[in-house]
């Protein structure tokens, strides 16, 4: 018998099953594959638990309410006592350890029974724990690159707090309102890749202006290491662009000392943070080929992903085990490209096996 975890986008198409025989998902899944309902039923029969994060629940609820269909979560919720019922499979919530985003299924049932939605009493936690992940990740961005340029250099500790501190004020404020607007602003119903796209420039003018203050500071004290002002002020479409220009790529740095710059940041992060190995190697994972010219580097749903891959590392599925009894492995069973390819790349609770014992491989 098997433990898994659900992510967002396999709680959503394994309802589409149940509820329509897979119609909306076959092609929705990954390129190889497409759905079999007869193996998925084999397949369930071998499962012994779902454990399913909060924020994929709170994913599920954000769904709903946007289309503004709330019995959507219902039918969602309906789907784990489905389980139970038809095959005989336990049903857990992953929780993390912060009280505010902790989900709360009796409370919000109850909610919904009675009309009582508030939306921000739901999203107002989510947004401002997305935004401060958001900065942290642009955080160590900005700070590799300025590894590879001032390398051997020290900066005044504090200027540097001055820069860094002005820099996170700026970027809290705009991510907050974007975070705010795509959440809460019903009338404004902004799309994910308008959400993307303005992430990027936020990328973009945070470290644009960084690099302004910093060179503003290495004029006075190291004159020799001032990047040309053409490259600092460079208008670029995207921020990819904007750090290719910046170092130079294939002149002056190379993308493998932009990757030990990288690999510096991220230990100096698992020294001074409380970080799983998982989440560590996650943000190498995102942050790994920014230089590749692509028009958005980092994804609003990447911080999602985030929230789900901190519940998987060791001390919290230990946790998970523990309250259900249960002494099988968990495995996660995602279908979103990054989640399904960090997943494999990096063994985290990856099993083949599972996606061929109930999805058919197209040949």
């Amino acid at each position: 018998m098997k433990q898994i975890i659900l992510d967002t986008n396999a709680v959503r198409y394994f309802y589409q099953i149940e509820c329509c025989n897979g119609e909306g998902v076959r092609d929705k899944v990954m390129k190889k594959y497409y759905f079999d309902k007869q193996k998925y039923v084999q397949f369930l029969r071998t499962v012994s638990s779902i454990s399913i994060p909060a924020t994929t629940k709170f994913e599920l609820f954000f769904q709903a309410y946007r289309k503004g269909e709330p019995d959507l979560l219902v039918k969602y919720n309906e789907l784990t006592q489905h389980y139970k019922e038809a095959y005989g499979i336990d049903i857990y919530i992953i929780n993390p350890g912060v009280s505010e985003l902790k989900y709360h299924q009796e409370q919000l049932a109850e909610d919904l029974k009675n009309g009582l939605i508030q939306t921000e009493k739901y999203i107002s936690p989510r947004i401002e724990h997305e935004v401060k992940l958001m900065q942290g990740l642009f955080f160590t961005l900005i700070g590799t690159i300025s590894d590879v340029v001032y390398k051997d250099l020290e900066i005044e500790e504090s200027v540097a707090g001055l820069v860094s501190g002005l820099i996170w004020s700026q970027m809290y404020s705009r991510l907050y309102d974007l975070y705010n607007k795509y959440y809460l602003d019903e009338e404004l119903h902004m799309s994910i890749d308008d959400v993307d796209k303005r992430i990027d420039e936020i990328l973009l003018e945070s470290i644009r202006n960084a690099f302004i203050l910093m060179n503003i500071q290495m004029n006075k004290e190291h004159p020799e290491s001032v990047i040309e002002e053409a490259r600092v002020l460079y208008n670029a479409s995207s921020t990819s662009e904007y750090l290719r220009v910046l170092l130079q790529i294939g002149t002056k740095y190379t993308q493998d000392d932009y990757l030990i710059s990288l690999d510096r940041a991220l230990n100096e992060l698992r020294l001074e943070k409380d970080f799983a190995e998982t989440e560590i190697e996650y943000f190498r994972y995102l942050l790994h080929n920014v230089l590749n010219g692509a028009k958005k580097i980092i994804h609003k749903n990447d911080i999602a992903d985030y929230t789900i891959i901190t519940m998987l590392n060791e001390k919290v599925t230990l946790r998970v085990l523990e309250g259900n009894g249960k002494k099988e492995e968990l495995k996660l069973v995602t279908f979103d490209k990054k989640m399904y390819e960090f997943s494999k790349k990096n063994n985290v609770m990856y099993d083949e096996e599972i996606y061929n014992k109930f999805l058919t491989e197209i040949k």
